[in-house]
């Protein structure tokens, strides 16, 4: 049951997904602790692929398994679906192709669709470092200006990016962010923790092609232990940092 307060009843987080795993990666433990806590959390997905496409399955699709971009969507989705459930969230898919397919939309229609799904939301979460996927850089950047009328815009460390990064040192953000921010770690509790690695665990598609089913799923629990290590996961807030988000 979750632990309702009358400060997070009301309350409603949308945390942006370029594909469908990057939230859960990169937040799946204040995620889980936010719905614990009453907030209702929205997983908005925004290249969640369109499941009645044809087209042939593009690199990343390929290498999972996935003959085309329909199957490949309509799986990825269930998953998706899955993560969203064990951590009690909300999955909210969008239908636009990410960088190995047609885009199905243009950016204005993109943003469009991202402002009126995140509509009403007292945060809202992008994604902020590394940014090394061109996806994720183009729809920060698509984004960084447009959530005017959302209360907290904060932006997250991605894993497992940042994992495989971590001997850059601290985090830093991409000059066209217009101004420096700190990256402070979100405080989750150890429950909150081993339930975002069951979550990760829901995506089987991706587990393989991301090199976290070696040794038995052994990089699943470096990924974890080394966000203990490190203090958890990271936010960085454009403006007002959210009170939903201890850290």
């Amino acid at each position: 049951m979750a632990e309702t307060t009358p400060d997070t009843a009301l309350e409603r987080v949308v945390v942006v997904s370029p594909h469908l795993d990057d939230a859960v990666f990169s937040l799946g433990a204040t995620i889980a602790s936010l719905a614990r806590r009453g907030v209702v959390v929205e997983v908005l997905t925004v290249l969640a692929g369109a499941p009645d496409s044809v087209a042939p399955a593009g690199g990343w699709d390929r290498r999972a398994g996935f003959a085309t971009e329909g199957v490949a969507s309509a799986a990825r989705r269930a998953e998706d679906a899955s993560a969203c459930a064990i951590l009690g969230a909300h999955p909210h898919w969008l239908p636009y192709g990410d960088g190995d397919y047609a885009r199905h939309g243009t950016d204005a229609e993109i943003v469009g669709a991202v402002v009126g799904a995140a509509g009403g939301a007292s945060t809202v979460l992008l994604p902020g470092y590394p940014l090394r996927h061109a996806d994720h850089a183009w729809l920060s950047l698509l984004l960084r200006h447009q959530l005017i009328d959302t209360p907290h815009v904060g932006l997250y460390v991605e894993e497992p990016y940042a994992w495989w990064d971590r001997k850059k040192g601290s985090p830093s953000l991409p000059a066209w962010l217009g101004k420096p921010v700190t990256f402070s770690r979100v405080r989750a509790k150890l429950g909150d923790r081993i339930t975002k690695g069951r979550a990760i665990r829901a995506y089987t598609s991706q587990l393989e092609v991301l090199g976290l089913r070696r040794m038995g799923g052994a990089n699943v629990l470096r990924l974890l232990s080394w966000e203990v290590r490190t203090g958890g996961e990271s936010v960085a807030w454009d403006g007002e940092p959210s009170p939903l988000l201890p850290h």
